[in-house]
Protein backbone atom coordinates (compact mmCIF):
# COMPACT_ATOMS: atom_id res chain seq x y z
CA UNK A 1 0.00 0.00 0.00
CA UNK A 2 1.53 3.31 -1.12
CA UNK A 3 -0.33 5.69 1.18
CA UNK A 4 1.91 6.11 4.23
CA UNK A 5 -0.95 7.54 6.31
CA UNK A 6 -2.85 4.26 6.11
CA UNK A 7 0.24 2.07 6.05
CA UNK A 8 1.16 3.46 9.48
CA UNK A 9 -2.24 2.38 10.79
CA UNK A 10 -1.80 -1.12 9.38
CA UNK A 11 1.57 -1.37 11.15
CA UNK A 12 -0.04 -0.24 14.41
CA UNK A 13 -2.81 -2.76 13.96
CA UNK A 14 -0.36 -5.57 13.23
CA UNK A 15 1.12 -4.93 16.68
CA UNK A 16 -2.36 -5.25 18.18
CA UNK A 17 -2.81 -8.53 16.32
CA UNK A 18 0.43 -9.84 17.82
CA UNK A 19 -0.78 -9.00 21.32
CA UNK A 20 -4.08 -10.75 20.57
CA UNK A 21 -2.18 -13.85 19.37
CA UNK A 22 -3.82 -13.94 15.95
CA UNK A 23 -2.05 -14.55 12.63
CA UNK A 24 -4.70 -12.91 10.46
CA UNK A 25 -7.70 -10.63 10.84
CA UNK A 26 -10.86 -10.39 8.74
CA UNK A 27 -13.24 -7.44 8.80
CA UNK A 28 -16.41 -6.67 6.86
CA UNK A 29 -17.08 -3.38 8.68
CA UNK A 30 -16.89 -0.47 6.19
CA UNK A 31 -15.76 1.93 8.93
CA UNK A 32 -12.86 -0.32 9.91
CA UNK A 33 -11.89 -0.94 6.29
CA UNK A 34 -11.86 2.80 5.66
CA UNK A 35 -9.81 3.49 8.78
CA UNK A 36 -7.13 0.97 7.83
CA UNK A 37 -6.98 1.47 4.05
CA UNK A 38 -8.95 4.54 2.95
CA UNK A 39 -11.39 2.38 0.96
CA UNK A 40 -14.84 4.00 0.93
CA UNK A 41 -16.98 1.16 -0.42
CA UNK A 42 -18.93 -1.55 1.35
CA UNK A 43 -19.94 -5.21 1.05
CA UNK A 44 -16.27 -6.19 0.81
CA UNK A 45 -13.77 -8.16 2.87
CA UNK A 46 -10.49 -6.87 4.27
CA UNK A 47 -7.99 -9.51 5.32
CA UNK A 48 -4.79 -8.55 7.10
CA UNK A 49 -2.19 -11.31 7.18
CA UNK A 50 1.59 -11.21 7.50
CA UNK A 51 1.31 -7.48 8.12
CA UNK A 52 -0.28 -6.74 4.75
CA UNK A 53 -3.88 -5.77 3.89
CA UNK A 54 -5.77 -7.53 1.11
CA UNK A 55 -9.14 -6.17 -0.05
CA UNK A 56 -11.52 -8.70 -1.61
CA UNK A 57 -14.19 -6.99 -3.71
CA UNK A 58 -16.68 -7.73 -6.45
CA UNK A 59 -16.54 -5.94 -9.80
CA UNK A 60 -18.64 -3.00 -8.56
CA UNK A 61 -15.82 -1.82 -6.32
CA UNK A 62 -12.60 -2.77 -8.14
CA UNK A 63 -11.94 0.61 -9.74
CA UNK A 64 -13.03 2.45 -6.61
CA UNK A 65 -10.67 0.38 -4.46
CA UNK A 66 -7.69 1.19 -6.68
CA UNK A 67 -8.59 4.89 -6.66
CA UNK A 68 -9.17 5.06 -2.90
CA UNK A 69 -6.15 2.99 -1.91
CA UNK A 70 -3.31 3.06 -4.47
CA UNK A 71 -0.99 0.10 -4.11
CA UNK A 72 -3.41 -1.91 -1.98
CA UNK A 73 -3.71 -5.57 -3.00
CA UNK A 74 -7.22 -5.71 -4.50
CA UNK A 75 -8.63 -9.14 -5.32
CA UNK A 76 -11.76 -9.24 -7.45
CA UNK A 77 -14.25 -12.05 -7.05
CA UNK A 78 -17.42 -12.80 -8.96
CA UNK A 79 -20.52 -12.02 -6.92
CA UNK A 80 -22.57 -14.13 -9.34
CA UNK A 81 -20.62 -17.29 -8.55
CA UNK A 82 -21.67 -18.04 -5.00
CA UNK A 83 -19.05 -17.68 -2.30
CA UNK A 84 -16.00 -17.19 -4.50
CA UNK A 85 -14.71 -14.57 -2.06
CA UNK A 86 -14.09 -17.21 0.58
CA UNK A 87 -11.72 -19.05 -1.75
CA UNK A 88 -9.58 -15.93 -1.89
CA UNK A 89 -9.60 -15.71 1.91
CA UNK A 90 -8.68 -19.39 2.29
CA UNK A 91 -5.91 -19.13 -0.30
CA UNK A 92 -4.26 -16.19 1.47
CA UNK A 93 -4.52 -17.85 4.87
CA UNK A 94 -2.96 -21.05 3.55
CA UNK A 95 -0.20 -19.17 1.72
CA UNK A 96 0.89 -17.43 4.91
CA UNK A 97 0.32 -20.44 7.19
CA UNK A 98 -2.17 -18.48 9.28
CA UNK A 99 -3.58 -20.77 11.97
CA UNK A 100 -5.35 -18.29 14.24
CA UNK A 101 -7.73 -16.01 12.37
CA UNK A 102 -9.44 -13.17 14.19
CA UNK A 103 -12.94 -12.15 13.16
CA UNK A 104 -15.24 -9.45 14.53
CA UNK A 105 -17.78 -11.28 16.64
CA UNK A 106 -20.28 -8.40 16.45
CA UNK A 107 -19.74 -7.56 12.80
CA UNK A 108 -19.72 -10.77 10.74
CA UNK A 109 -23.10 -12.48 10.10
CA UNK A 110 -23.31 -16.06 11.33
CA UNK A 111 -24.00 -17.44 7.83
CA UNK A 112 -20.78 -15.94 6.48
CA UNK A 113 -18.89 -17.16 9.51
CA UNK A 114 -20.08 -20.69 8.75
CA UNK A 115 -18.90 -20.28 5.15
CA UNK A 116 -15.45 -19.21 6.32
CA UNK A 117 -15.23 -22.10 8.78
CA UNK A 118 -16.10 -24.64 6.10
CA UNK A 119 -13.40 -23.32 3.76
CA UNK A 120 -10.64 -22.94 6.35
CA UNK A 121 -10.64 -26.19 8.29
CA UNK A 122 -6.86 -25.84 8.67
CA UNK A 123 -7.31 -22.67 10.76
CA UNK A 124 -8.99 -21.75 14.03
CA UNK A 125 -11.36 -18.80 13.98
CA UNK A 126 -10.90 -16.57 17.01
CA UNK A 127 -13.67 -14.11 17.96
CA UNK A 128 -12.39 -10.61 18.69
CA UNK A 129 -14.05 -7.48 19.94
CA UNK A 130 -13.19 -3.84 19.20
CA UNK A 131 -9.61 -4.40 18.05
CA UNK A 132 -9.84 -1.76 15.32
CA UNK A 133 -12.42 0.30 17.18
CA UNK A 134 -10.08 0.74 20.14
CA UNK A 135 -7.38 2.01 17.78
CA UNK A 136 -9.93 4.47 16.38
CA UNK A 137 -10.80 6.03 19.75
CA UNK A 138 -8.28 8.89 19.78
CA UNK A 139 -8.49 10.91 16.58
CA UNK A 140 -5.43 12.36 14.88
CA UNK A 141 -5.15 15.89 13.48
CA UNK A 142 -6.47 14.90 10.04
CA UNK A 143 -9.51 13.20 11.52
CA UNK A 144 -10.21 16.12 13.86
CA UNK A 145 -10.07 18.54 10.94
CA UNK A 146 -12.73 16.52 9.09
CA UNK A 147 -14.92 16.31 12.19
CA UNK A 148 -14.63 20.04 12.83
CA UNK A 149 -15.53 20.74 9.21
CA UNK A 150 -18.57 18.48 9.58
CA UNK A 151 -19.57 20.48 12.66
CA UNK A 152 -19.20 23.76 10.78
CA UNK A 153 -21.31 22.52 7.86
CA UNK A 154 -24.01 21.33 10.26
CA UNK A 155 -24.04 24.76 11.94
CA UNK A 156 -24.41 26.48 8.59
CA UNK A 157 -27.27 24.20 7.56
CA UNK A 158 -29.11 24.58 10.87
CA UNK A 159 -28.93 28.37 10.80
CA UNK A 160 -30.25 28.36 7.24
CA UNK A 161 -33.10 26.04 8.22
CA UNK A 162 -34.07 28.40 11.07
CA UNK A 163 -34.80 31.18 8.57
CA UNK A 164 -37.63 28.99 7.22
CA UNK A 165 -38.80 27.47 10.51
CA UNK A 166 -42.30 28.41 11.70
CA UNK A 167 -45.42 26.99 13.27
CA UNK A 168 -47.56 25.27 10.66
CA UNK A 169 -44.65 23.32 9.22
CA UNK A 170 -44.64 19.59 9.75
CA UNK A 171 -41.80 17.64 11.32
CA UNK A 172 -41.16 16.23 7.84
CA UNK A 173 -40.84 19.78 6.51
CA UNK A 174 -38.14 20.58 9.08
CA UNK A 175 -36.29 17.38 8.24
CA UNK A 176 -36.43 18.04 4.48
CA UNK A 177 -35.37 21.67 4.77
CA UNK A 178 -32.46 20.83 7.06
CA UNK A 179 -31.20 18.05 4.80
CA UNK A 180 -31.44 20.32 1.76
CA UNK A 181 -29.40 22.97 3.57
CA UNK A 182 -26.81 20.35 4.57
CA UNK A 183 -26.19 19.42 0.94
CA UNK A 184 -26.21 23.07 -0.08
CA UNK A 185 -23.53 23.80 2.53
CA UNK A 186 -21.29 21.08 1.10
CA UNK A 187 -22.00 18.04 3.27
CA UNK A 188 -21.80 14.61 1.66
CA UNK A 189 -24.99 13.59 3.45
CA UNK A 190 -26.56 13.22 6.85
CA UNK A 191 -24.64 11.50 9.63
CA UNK A 192 -27.81 9.62 10.62
CA UNK A 193 -31.58 9.96 10.05
CA UNK A 194 -32.45 13.36 11.50
CA UNK A 195 -34.55 13.30 14.67
CA UNK A 196 -37.43 15.78 14.83
CA UNK A 197 -39.87 15.54 17.74
CA UNK A 198 -42.40 18.32 18.29
CA UNK A 199 -44.67 18.96 21.28
CA UNK A 200 -45.50 15.69 23.05
CA UNK A 201 -43.43 13.74 20.50
CA UNK A 202 -40.34 15.49 21.85
CA UNK A 203 -40.57 13.14 24.82
CA UNK A 204 -39.60 10.32 22.43
CA UNK A 205 -35.83 10.65 22.56
CA UNK A 206 -35.30 9.25 19.04
CA UNK A 207 -38.49 10.50 17.40
CA UNK A 208 -38.45 10.10 13.63
CA UNK A 209 -40.14 12.99 11.79
CA UNK A 210 -43.80 12.64 10.90
CA UNK A 211 -46.56 14.69 9.28
CA UNK A 212 -47.47 16.19 12.67
CA UNK A 213 -47.99 19.96 12.37
CA UNK A 214 -45.84 22.07 14.70
CA UNK A 215 -47.84 24.34 16.99
CA UNK A 216 -47.05 27.87 18.17
CA UNK A 217 -44.87 27.98 21.29
CA UNK A 218 -44.20 24.24 21.60
CA UNK A 219 -40.64 22.91 21.83
CA UNK A 220 -39.23 20.95 18.90
CA UNK A 221 -36.21 18.69 19.43
CA UNK A 222 -33.93 18.55 16.38
CA UNK A 223 -31.01 16.07 16.55
CA UNK A 224 -28.87 16.25 13.42
CA UNK A 225 -25.44 15.75 11.93
CA UNK A 226 -23.58 15.69 8.65
CA UNK A 227 -20.96 13.53 6.98
CA UNK A 228 -17.75 14.99 5.64
CA UNK A 229 -14.96 12.81 4.23
CA UNK A 230 -16.45 9.87 6.11
CA UNK A 231 -16.42 11.62 9.49
CA UNK A 232 -19.56 12.69 11.30
CA UNK A 233 -20.96 15.45 13.48
CA UNK A 234 -23.75 15.25 16.06
CA UNK A 235 -25.72 18.11 17.60
CA UNK A 236 -29.14 18.66 19.19
CA UNK A 237 -31.01 21.91 19.67
CA UNK A 238 -34.50 22.60 20.95
CA UNK A 239 -36.44 25.31 19.13
CA UNK A 240 -39.86 26.92 19.21
CA UNK A 241 -41.82 29.38 17.10
CA UNK A 242 -43.25 31.75 19.67
CA UNK A 243 -42.79 32.01 23.42
CA UNK A 244 -43.09 28.63 25.19
CA UNK A 245 -44.81 28.20 28.54
CA UNK A 246 -43.04 29.21 31.76
CA UNK A 247 -42.68 25.52 32.67
CA UNK A 248 -40.79 24.82 29.46
CA UNK A 249 -38.58 27.91 29.74
CA UNK A 250 -37.70 27.15 33.37
CA UNK A 251 -37.04 23.47 32.70
CA UNK A 252 -34.83 24.32 29.75
CA UNK A 253 -32.80 26.74 31.87
CA UNK A 254 -32.12 23.94 34.37
CA UNK A 255 -31.19 21.55 31.57
CA UNK A 256 -28.77 24.07 30.11
CA UNK A 257 -27.00 24.47 33.46
CA UNK A 258 -26.68 20.69 33.83
CA UNK A 259 -25.33 20.29 30.31
CA UNK A 260 -22.72 22.95 30.96
CA UNK A 261 -21.67 21.10 34.12
CA UNK A 262 -20.85 18.14 31.91
CA UNK A 263 -19.02 20.12 29.23
CA UNK A 264 -16.94 21.94 31.85
CA UNK A 265 -15.72 18.62 33.27
CA UNK A 266 -14.49 17.18 29.98
CA UNK A 267 -10.69 17.05 29.87
CA UNK A 268 -7.97 14.41 29.67
CA UNK A 269 -7.68 12.19 32.72
CA UNK A 270 -11.31 12.55 33.83
CA UNK A 271 -13.47 9.46 34.30
CA UNK A 272 -16.31 9.28 31.78
CA UNK A 273 -18.53 7.88 34.53
CA UNK A 274 -17.80 10.92 36.71
CA UNK A 275 -19.05 13.27 33.99
CA UNK A 276 -22.26 11.28 33.61
CA UNK A 277 -22.78 11.18 37.38
CA UNK A 278 -22.28 14.93 37.82
CA UNK A 279 -24.82 15.86 35.16
CA UNK A 280 -27.44 13.49 36.55
CA UNK A 281 -26.85 14.82 40.06
CA UNK A 282 -27.34 18.41 38.90
CA UNK A 283 -30.64 17.59 37.20
CA UNK A 284 -31.77 15.54 40.20
CA UNK A 285 -31.52 18.68 42.35
CA UNK A 286 -34.53 19.94 40.38
CA UNK A 287 -36.33 16.59 40.30
CA UNK A 288 -35.32 15.99 36.69
CA UNK A 289 -33.50 13.16 34.92
CA UNK A 290 -33.12 11.14 31.74
CA UNK A 291 -32.93 7.45 30.94
CA UNK A 292 -30.29 7.33 28.21
CA UNK A 293 -26.52 7.69 28.43
CA UNK A 294 -25.08 11.19 28.68
CA UNK A 295 -23.05 10.79 25.52
CA UNK A 296 -20.84 8.78 23.21
CA UNK A 297 -17.82 9.11 20.98
CA UNK A 298 -18.19 10.16 17.34
CA UNK A 299 -15.97 9.46 14.34
CA UNK A 300 -16.45 7.29 11.28
CA UNK A 301 -19.58 6.02 13.04
CA UNK A 302 -22.10 8.04 14.98
CA UNK A 303 -22.00 5.86 18.09
CA UNK A 304 -18.48 4.85 19.04
CA UNK A 305 -16.73 4.06 22.29
CA UNK A 306 -16.12 5.27 24.90
CA UNK A 307 -19.45 6.40 26.33
CA UNK A 308 -20.57 8.74 29.08
CA UNK A 309 -22.71 6.41 31.16
CA UNK A 310 -23.08 5.07 34.71
CA UNK A 311 -21.43 1.85 33.51
CA UNK A 312 -18.39 3.22 31.69
CA UNK A 313 -14.92 2.66 33.11
CA UNK A 314 -13.12 4.77 30.48
CA UNK A 315 -10.76 7.64 31.22
CA UNK A 316 -10.79 10.52 28.75
CA UNK A 317 -7.75 10.90 26.48
CA UNK A 318 -6.73 13.81 24.23
CA UNK A 319 -8.25 13.33 20.78
CA UNK A 320 -11.41 11.64 21.97
CA UNK A 321 -14.50 13.22 20.38
CA UNK A 322 -17.47 13.05 22.75
CA UNK A 323 -21.09 14.18 22.83
CA UNK A 324 -22.65 15.68 25.96
CA UNK A 325 -26.42 15.37 25.55
CA UNK A 326 -28.68 15.37 28.60
CA UNK A 327 -32.41 15.72 28.07
CA UNK A 328 -35.70 16.08 29.89
CA UNK A 329 -38.67 14.05 28.69
CA UNK A 330 -42.18 14.41 30.08
CA UNK A 331 -44.35 11.72 28.49
CA UNK A 332 -47.30 13.02 26.45
CA UNK A 333 -46.32 16.60 27.28
CA UNK A 334 -42.94 17.76 25.94
CA UNK A 335 -39.26 16.92 25.56
CA UNK A 336 -36.01 18.82 25.22
CA UNK A 337 -32.33 18.02 24.75
CA UNK A 338 -29.08 19.95 24.38
CA UNK A 339 -26.18 18.19 22.69
CA UNK A 340 -22.70 19.38 21.84
CA UNK A 341 -19.86 17.35 20.38
CA UNK A 342 -16.51 18.28 21.91
CA UNK A 343 -12.87 17.36 21.35
CA UNK A 344 -11.03 16.27 24.50
CA UNK A 345 -7.90 18.30 25.22
CA UNK A 346 -5.31 18.15 28.01
CA UNK A 347 -6.80 21.19 29.76
CA UNK A 348 -10.44 21.07 28.70
CA UNK A 349 -12.40 20.53 25.52
CA UNK A 350 -13.19 22.25 22.23
CA UNK A 351 -16.74 22.21 20.80
CA UNK A 352 -17.03 21.43 17.09
CA UNK A 353 -20.09 23.69 16.89
CA UNK A 354 -20.59 27.36 17.67
CA UNK A 355 -24.38 27.27 17.78
CA UNK A 356 -25.70 28.99 20.89
CA UNK A 357 -27.37 26.95 23.61
CA UNK A 358 -30.24 29.29 24.36
CA UNK A 359 -33.71 27.93 23.73
CA UNK A 360 -34.00 29.03 20.11
CA UNK A 361 -37.24 30.98 19.76
CA UNK A 362 -38.35 32.30 16.38
CA UNK A 363 -41.16 34.81 16.03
Amino acid sequence: MKNQYYQKRVVQFAEIMDKANIDAFLTMAPSNQRYLTGFTGDECFLLIVAGEPHLIVDSRFTTQAHEDSPGLDVIEHSSSEGNQWVSAVASLLAKHHAHWVGFERERIPFAQLETIQAATAFATLAPTRNLVEDLRRAKDATELESIQTAGHLADTAFRAMLTHFKAGMTENDVDAELEYQMHKAGALGTAFPTIVGSGPRGAISHAMPTSRVIQKGEPVVVDFGVQYQGYLSDCTRTIADGEPSKEIVDTYARLRVAQQVGVSMVRAGVSSRAVDTAVRAKLAEDGLGFGHGLGHSVGLEIHENPRFSPYSDATLVPGYVMTVEPGVYVANHFGMRIEDTVIVREDGCTPITDLGKDLVITR
